[in-house]
């Protein structure tokens, strides 16, 4: 068994490379003592060391899939966050929907029959502190399962391993609500009971000699399904969590150090994300996670890469995050 994992790409497509040189402007001339300085550290911050180099993402995607094609993987596993969500509504925007479906449909086609993929918070919508709007949309949902045939829940056993991918952002439903449209709050709650079954179901039918590599793309998740009994009672069997969502693997350790901030309250919404996020932090050990890096890791391009996991012929796994050079 030999997997390419793929995540964070990014990708601007023509829409969402017009709103963010937009957004950037904006960002850039905007004055006034305290709005003026904030706005001026966001547009610095995103210049220097966040993810600051809009137009090489595609080039790194497509480097990406070179390096895949030349691995010659059995499946090839996209791990979420799929275009630039410049406005902070997810696929439902169809500039963010533009970018990608363009994508999603260059992966299916290189690597036909053989490719999952999984939904990250981008994709669905999250509060843009740039624009300061935003939030979950169901409209981003429907249509990343509808048009661009992403599912929430998937499970595939191969060479002895149960891979098995979920949704984050609907497992972690508290998180985003806040910004959810209010006559939406219902099925946004419906959606995520039946998301929590197939997955209790799902581990509570797993034989007990069965191998499970999970695919999750926030990590934040992994606190709540720790929290389900039937996913408790097979934590030992999960023998890899493949995650995305932090672009640098580095940032998993920093993280894991963090519950200290656990009665840190903001009420601001990416502070208030990010704070529950690492609540559990310490608590994300027992799925033996692997951060799967943004090919175009962080600013300046530091850390990027894509992950390759290999069953050996004793059944051990072995990993490589790939450094991806433009």
């Amino acid at each position: 068994m030999r997997l390419a994992i793929i995540s964070d790409i990014h990708v601007l497509g023509p829409g969402e490379h017009e709103r963010d040189r937009e957004v950037s402007a904006q960002l850039s001339t905007v004055r006034g003592r305290l709005r003026g300085l904030w706005a001026n550290f966001l547009h610095a911050s995103r210049r220097r060391f966040w993810n600051w180099h809009p137009e090489s993402r595609f080039d790194c995607f497509l480097k990406a899939l070179d390096e895949i094609q030349t691995y010659h993987p059995d499946f090839v596993i996209a791990n979420g966050d799929y275009a630039g969500d410049a406005a902070g509504v997810g696929l439902s925007d169809d500039a963010t929907y533009e970018s990608a479906a363009g994508a999603v449909t260059l992966i299916r086609e290189i690597f036909p029959d053989r490719c999952h993929f999984i939904f990250g918070d981008h994709d669905i919508g999250k509060y843009s502190t740039p624009l300061r709007q935003g939030g979950i949309r169901l409209a981003s949902l429907q249509r990343g399962e509808e048009k661009l045939g992403i599912r929430s829940f998937w499970q595939q056993r191969v060479d002895g391993f149960d891979l098995i991918g979920v949704n984050s952002s609907l497992i972690t439903l508290d998180h985003f609500l806040p910004e959810a449209l209010a006559d939406e709050v219902p099925e946004w709650q419906r959606r995520q009971t039946a998301h929590l079954d197939a997955i209790r179901t799902a581990f509570a039918a797993l034989d007990r000699d069965a191998q499970v590599i999970l695919f999750c793309h926030d990590p934040s998740a992994l606190g709540p399904l720790r929290a389900e009994p039937e996913v408790a009672a097979r934590l030992d069997q999960i023998k890899l969590t493949v995650l995305g969502h932090l672009h640098d693997p580095r940032l998993l350790t920093l993280i894991q150090r963090m519950p200290q901030f656990r009665l840190w309250t903001p009420k601001y919404p990416v502070a208030r994300i990010i704070a529950k996020s690492v609540r559990d932090a310490k608590s994300w050990s027992a799925f033996n996670p692997i951060i799967c890096p943004s090919p175009f890791g962080t600013g300046h391009h530091l850390s990027g890469g894509i992950l390759f996991i290999e069953r050996t012929p004793t059944g051990h796994l072995l990993t490589h995050r790939h450094r991806v050079k433009l």
